[in-house]
């Protein structure tokens, strides 16, 4: 069981990997100048070529990526545009309300199962019985056909 876990956790590593370097590069992709979200257009020259410099977008793009990647692991996720507060500030709400649903739709999941579950080994051979093997049947080909 360690040795399935580590082999996936070794798969997600250039998994991760490839899909940040896409979207680090969809955002250079995307027109215009990055600098632009964080000034405004009319800003003088300099006050752009600092806030350039202080992004580091003065650098080549690899550079730039390996910045941004060293950033990302020691959990910096830098500051919000919008509202100038640290990233993970912003995210660490949404985090906290996807794991309280997360564990609710898994509770109930597991409630629902056992009890359909007990159910249908308490009326065998009844329309619950066979309303429990249908919708297990329908649900366990769906996974083999990747559908979930």
């Amino acid at each position: 069981m360690i040795v399935y876990l580590l082999r996936r956790v070794l798969y997600a590593v250039p998994i991760a990997l490839a899909v940040s370097i896409v979207c680090f590069l969809l955002v250079h992709l995307a027109p215009g100048d990055p600098v632009n979200a964080i000034v405004s257009a009319d800003a003088p020259a300099d006050v752009v070529e600092q806030v350039r410099r202080a992004y580091g977008l003065d650098r080549p793009l690899p550079v730039q990526f390996w910045l941004w990647l060293g950033h990302v692991v020691q959990g910096d996720f830098g500051q919000s545009l919008a509202s100038g507060r640290p990233v993970w500030e912003e995210m660490s709400g949404a985090i906290v309300n996807t794991l309280r649903l997360s564990l609710v739709a898994a509770g109930l999941g597991f409630a629902m199962g056992s009890l359909l579950g007990v159910l249908a080994a308490a009326r065998r051979n009844t329309r619950i019985d066979k309303l429990v093997a249908v919708s297990y049947t329908h649900l366990r080909a769906h996974e083999t056909r990747g559908n979930l």
